[in-house]
């Protein structure tokens, strides 16, 4: 017979899944050149970077309903720039930054805030020496309640991420 915490934690843990999955209705895949995800129904799909290697995005970004966090990722065929998350100095600065170097793969964990207080960017761009190849993730939250909020289906969407390779 289960415990009274167990049953308890059981029922929290099914709570919180069916809260998930009310606030967007389950997932939806987003196909781009070199890649496939899932993201939350009710989000907003919005291709971003053409492929010059292959037909579809390299990129993409994913806006939830209520328009205060939005999920991105960057994927192409080998490796390059997110060049449409890039820093823009004059409304934006660095707020953090930590590299990590395992041998050929390089972490990067970054955000970017906006100099009015009104976002962050968060990212984690991972690239492989013996590639050359490189692919990046990360959300834009109005707040860091917004942040906590979404965090359900931002790891959802992280983990399903799927590379395409020729």
């Amino acid at each position: 017979m289960a415990s009274r915490a167990t049953r308890t934690l059981a029922l929290l843990f099914a709570a919180g899944l069916l809260a998930a999955q009310t606030v967007t209705g389950g997932l939806e895949a987003f196909e781009g050149a070199w890649f496939e995800v899932d993201y939350p129904a009710g989000f907003e799909a919005r291709p971003s970077l053409e492929s010059d290697s292959a037909e579809g995005p390299d990129s993409a970004f994913f806006a939830s309903p209520d328009g205060t966090v939005e999920f991105y990722v960057f994927s192409p065929q080998w490796g390059g720039e997110p060049t449409d998350i890039a820093l823009d100095p004059e409304t934006e600065t660095l707020a953090a930054e930590r590299v990590l170097r395992e041998g050929p793969i390089t972490k990067r964990w970054y955000t970017i805030a906006a100099k009015d207080g009104a976002y962050q960017r968060s990212y984690l761009t991972v690239s492989d020496d013996r590639g050359p190849s490189s692919w990046t993730i990360g959300r834009r939250y109005a707040s860091a309640a917004d942040l906590r909020r979404y965090d359900p289906e931002y790891l959802a969407f992280r983990e399903s991420l799927r590379q395409y390779a020729d």
